[in-house]
């Protein structure tokens, strides 16, 4: 393949290796989650098959661990600072762009502010150096047969497919803040109501509490497809702003539209 970038690589195998990688990173999510729920659950931040921090990091560690490729221990080391350091600035961007927690170690021991943990770091270690020591030559093998114009193509597809991905996972984000803050200012003026009304008839009240139920459920109804799956792909989202909110949100949809 052509265009040579300044590390020696092919720039168009380099995208099919985030590809391929991202891939197998969301059938492990997948897989491991189903082996700890007994169910499946679209691990992914995208609404695809592809966990991009996987092919991301897959790629940086191809790159940079290239010279420590016949020493094992180094090659473990700086896979598991490699790692550590992409997960650990991953969850910090999305804390920070989204203002909420998107996963958190802090009940495992040796974590770091919850976004990384000694014994995960360790996994991803040892995955690594399995990666890069059997799992990626026969990868790399692989994509070198792929003929230059069409793996631009394939790979020119692919880029549109995640760019479009990407721009539905945010509205579905977006969707979800709002219907937490819209649940919010509902709680916060059926307070207000009640005071207001608190002098008013039993029966009255009554039917202002079934007004109230019924206007909660409407908007739990209006929670889409892609904040579900949010829901269920991030246990801990929301451990940030209106954590209680977000939990009980999530059990609600849970109850309405199941686990599955």
């Amino acid at each position: 393949m052509l265009i040579i970038n300044g590390y020696g690589f092919a720039s168009l195998d380099l995208a099919f290796y985030f590809v391929i990688y991202a891939f197998l990173g969301w059938i492990l999510e997948s897989g491991y989650t189903w082996a700890e729920e007994g169910h499946f659950v679209n691990r992914g931040f995208l609404n695809g098959p592809f966990c991009p921090i996987y092919g991301f990091g897959s790629v940086l560690l191809i790159i940079l661990l290239k010279p420590l490729l016949s020493n094992i221990p180094m090659l473990f080391a700086g896979a598991v600072i490699l790692t550590s350091a992409l997960e650990y600035a991953t969850g910090f961007v999305l804390e920070k762009i989204f203002h909420e927690k998107w996963w958190d170690y802090s009940n495992r021991r040796f974590n770091l502010q919850g976004r990384i943990c000694l014994r995960f770091s360790i996994y991803w270690g040892i995955g690594a150096v399995i990666m890069l020591k059997t799992i990626h030559p026969a990868i790399s093998r692989m994509v070198s047969k792929i003929p230059y114009d069409a793996g631009t193509v394939f790979i020119g597809g692919l880029a549109l497919y995640f760019t479009a991905d990407f721009i539905h996972t945010l509205r579905s984000v977006a969707q979800l803040r709002t219907l937490v803050e819209q649940i919010q200012l509902l709680r916060y003026e059926t307070r207000e109501t009640i005071e207001l009304f608190k002098e008013a008839s039993l029966e009255a009240l009554e039917e202002l509490r079934a007004d109230i139920r019924a206007r909660h459920e409407e908007l739990i109804a209006r929670a889409s497809s892609g904040s579900r799956r949010l829901f269920k792909a991030f246990p801990n989202l929301g451990l940030g702003q209106h954590e209680n909110l977000f939990r009980e949100l999530r059990e609600r949809l849970i109850q309405k539209y199941g686990e599955k």
